[in-house]
């Protein structure tokens, strides 16, 4: 009788399995801290435009949160923490606005105008804002030149201003100046429009641009 050699058996693969269930896990804690977070953010952001950062716990923004005060201190720490949070998605806000604004015009005063124009009507569209500025502008001031959005938001600026300005002649150090003078003169106009809510902010901006066109062409012509 003859033998017929046997085929070798093939070993089956193993299946790999999906870690679906560690998946979802970590997606519904990823949503439940994105839910939780935005909590605490909206919270705090009631409490500063209400009674500011100086006289604002860390209780208040919590009870107003309806989360666990563990978590606040998990994500944030510090109502200073949360406070940074917020002026900088502000910032962010202001500086597209801006930034779109400019972008639109080669002339130096229509610029300014109406990227100026376009911050103020950017805040005021958030509810609470002009309270917000009011109560925290000591903080404002003090933050507002070491943030990495401001520094971005002064290159921006200094960009346009070389586009529509002959100011090729003028030092980078010079430009720095130039550039924060501007928005120094443009956050002083914010808080003008805070403290006064029915100021024409079409006037107000037309102001500011008009004080600052005047120092940039001055600096240019001494650049030479």
């Amino acid at each position: 009788m003859t033998e017929h050699p046997q085929k070798p058996v093939s070993k089956a693969k193993p299946t790999t399995t999906r870690p679906k269930k560690s998946y979802r896990a970590s997606q519904k804690r990823e949503m439940t801290r994105a839910f939780k977070q935005d909590a605490f953010e909206s919270a705090a952001w009631k409490v500063f435009s209400s009674i500011g950062l100086d006289a604002a716990t860390v209780r208040d923004i919590v009870a107003l949160s309806n989360v666990s005060p563990g978590s606040f201190y998990n994500y944030y720490k510090t109502k200073e923490a949360i406070f940074d949070i917020i002026l900088v998605k502000v910032a962010q806000r202001v500086r597209g606005a801006a930034r779109l604004a400019r972008s639109e015009e080669d002339n130096l005063d229509a610029m300014l105008q109406k990227s100026q124009y376009a911050a103020f009507r950017e805040l005021l569209s958030i509810h609470g804002a002009p309270h917000f500025l009011e109560l925290n502008q000591h903080h404002i001031r003090a933050k507002l030149f070491n943030m990495s959005e401001t520094r971005e938001m002064l290159d921006d600026l200094k960009q346009n201003l070389l586009r529509v300005v002959p100011m090729k002649n003028t030092s980078p150090e010079r430009m720095d100046f130039i550039a924060a003078a501007v928005l120094t003169t443009a956050l002083e106009g914010l808080l003008y429009i805070a403290r006064n809510p029915l100021v024409d902010i079409d006037q107000t901006s037309r102001l500011t641009a008009g004080m600052t066109a005047a120092g940039i062409r001055a600096a240019a012509a001494a650049a030479g």
